[in-house]
């Protein structure tokens, strides 16, 4: 039975659940920059500060380079505990023939293993990074030599009963991929570009064995303390028992009857429109009442202040919250992994009735596809329902003959109640007209309704425009 060995690399314990296993082998790989270097030494660190032996085996940098990428995070590879065994300067290896041209001789091929077994700072030790194995791979004429090497290195590892992460590079080249099928994981690191400029660190577990760690793509950042990784994974909501839904007020009746009375607790609210339309004041309406309440609620406005917000509040509603806590993000430098922790954090923290969201456009910016924003709300959607949170989202829509657009990014269907706002003309007037386009729990009103915002009196909801029609066309019609 292995144990669990902790990677000391915050977020990636959670998807791996719990790390990596005891006395296996694991293959890292990335491009230039990509953190390979900054894993290995919070690897080994995270042993050091248990009182474990560690070695750091270099094959790519000298000690002196890897001694100030440590020190910048505020780690010194001098700890009694922390071996560094520089392959990199020894001439028997960087400058033999045996490496460079291919090994004559079986015999030569375990002299060069022997090497690297037969170390003095191996003996004891728990956790070893390899860093450059892609220097053995490139060099070797025949594939299967760095295979027998690679094999022989990682089966003397796990009979010691040592866990060991060996960095290579990233290479697309056929017949150059041996390392992976000889490892019990697989860890792809990648510094992604995006079309428009905007940087993303990602990790990909491509391959774990052991344990039913979280497949796939997740986003870190490399912080002062270290590589901090996001996981995008199901959360346990911590709600056994079954409860009654409450059905409870916006704060503006003519929209309680529009929606059929209210929202349902734990429901999923979107507010579509264009620009101005009155998304946000909409938004705002809902987390006053809930104020009103007596509950906590969260705006994480991507658009405005905390400043500004204030004062919409108080010049607009008339109202100072006393329970609602508004962040403005950024997305710019932010990644859809950190926001999503960001926003799961505070609902531990908060333990609000609502989390707004305004609007959710922003979260395109921070994900690297669209498939992977769809993901993200899928279930942070259900972790918020099972706890009786409210969430409310607003969506900017681009295109004004097509008011549907949204729904093709796999949002619409994901939410209980749909409000759809549009700019209108009637007479010569641009109005802002409101409908309800969605109800999952019941009947709502299947009328148009004109919508005021008055200074110190909040929003304010005509009566239904029984006798007109166009909301699809973006001209009202008496009919």
């Amino acid at each position: 039975m292995h144990r669990k060995v902790s990677t000391g690399i915050l977020g990636l314990d959670e998807i791996l659940r719990g790390g990596l296993e005891r006395g296996w082998a694991y293959l890292l790989k990335g491009g230039p920059g990509s953190g390979k270097t900054i894993f290995g030494l919070q690897f080994l660190f995270a042993g050091v500060e248990k009182g474990e032996k560690v070695v750091y085996l270099s094959f790519d940098e000298p000690k002196e380079e890897v001694a100030m990428q440590a020190e910048s995070f505020g780690w010194n590879i001098d700890s009694p505990n922390f071996h560094f065994i520089d392959k990199v300067s020894e001439t028997d290896i960087l400058s033999s023939d045996l490496l460079f041209i291919g090994f004559d001789s079986i015999s030569e091929i375990h002299s060069f293993i022997e090497s690297i077994t037969k170390l003095e700072e191996l003996k004891g030790a728990s956790r070893v990074f390899i860093d450059g194995m892609s220097i053995l791979r490139d060099a070797s004429k025949d594939p299967s030599i760095y295979r027998r090497i690679v094999s022989s290195i990682i089966q003397f590892f796990n009979k010691k009963n040592i866990t060991s992460v060996i960095a290579e590079e990233l290479t697309t080249e056929v017949g150059r991929e041996i390392i992976s099928y000889l490892t019990s994981g697989e860890f792809v690191l990648e510094r992604v570009v995006r079309n428009d400029g905007e940087v993303f660190r990602t990790i990909n577990v491509l391959k774990y064995r052991g344990g039913n760690a979280w497949l796939g793509r997740h986003y870190f950042d490399i912080t002062p303390q270290g590589i901090v990784v996001y996981p995008i994974i199901p959360l346990n909501a911590r709600e056994e028992t079954k409860r009654e839904r409450k059905l409870l007020s916006t704060g503006s009746p003519e929209l309680d009857a529009m929606l059929g009375g209210g929202i349902y607790d734990g429901s999923d609210v979107l507010i579509a429109g264009k620009s101005g339309v009155g998304k946000t004041n909409m938004c705002l309406q809902m987390l006053i009442e809930n104020d009103r309440r007596g509950d906590v609620g969260i705006l994480y406005s991507f658009e405005e202040t905390e400043e500004v917000i204030a004062h919409r509040l108080k010049t607009l509603f008339n109202y100072t919250p006393s329970k609602l806590v508004v962040k403005h993000v950024s997305p710019y430098g932010m990644n859809l992994g950190k926001f999503y922790r960001m926003v799961t954090d505070d609902v531990w923290s908060y333990n609000p009735s609502i989390v707004a969201i305004d609007p959710i456009n922003s979260l395109q910016r921070m994900a690297l596809t669209s498939e992977e924003l769809t993901r993200a709300l899928q279930l942070l959607c259900p972790f918020l329902s099972a706890r009786g949170t409210i969430m409310l989202q607003t969506y900017e829509v681009s295109e004004a003959a097509d008011i549907f657009q949204f729904t093709g990014g796999g949002i619409s269907y994901l939410c209980d109640y749909l409000i759809l706002g549009r700019f209108m003309e009637m007479n010569g007037e641009l109005l802002k007209v409101i409908a309800v386009m969605k109800n999952r729990f019941g009947d709502h009103e299947r009328t148009l309704r004109v919508l005021h915002m008055k200074e110190g009196e909040g929003l304010k909801i005509g009566e239904p425009l029984r006798s007109y029609a166009g909301l699809m066309v973006g001209t009202l019609r008496e009919i």
